[in-house]
């Protein structure tokens, strides 16, 4: 086992310190450019959802006024649209959406059975 100068196991171990705090500062700058990416990525995303689900709103608004637009005479009857559903699955729109098709088929039959023989606008 030899012994080697203080000094220079000092100056060694020191490099050696050094070598690995500007590794790991290049590792966290590469981490922290990484997540500013992800976080502009989701942020793009966020946006899109967000303009999409004030569109899906609007045309469910926009469908259930023009559903219930012949029922107006009906007071006692709440015509309030419904709200979102926060729980619901985005993943599962088009299979709400094919529920809708024979429920408002359903819905028109019983309104025209309800007001027959009177004309709807």
């Amino acid at each position: 086992m030899s012994h080697e100068d203080p000094v220079s196991e000092y100056k060694r171990l020191l490099d050696a310190a050094h070598q690995a705090a500007r590794a790991h500062a290049e590792h966290e700058r590469l981490r922290a450019r990484d997540l500013a990416e992800q976080l502009r990525e989701a942020s793009k995303d966020i946006t899109a959802a967000t303009a999409r689900e004030a569109d899906l709103t609007k045309e469910i608004t926009g469908w259930w006024s023009n559903e219930t637009r012949h029922l107006k005479a009906l007071e006692w009857l709440d015509l309030t649209p419904p709200s979102a559903d926060p729980g619901a699955d985005p993943r599962r729109l088009n299979a709400h959406l094919a529920e809708i098709e024979p429920a408002t088929a359903a819905f028109r039959a019983a309104v025209r059975r309800a007001v027959w023989p009177r004309k709807l606008p």
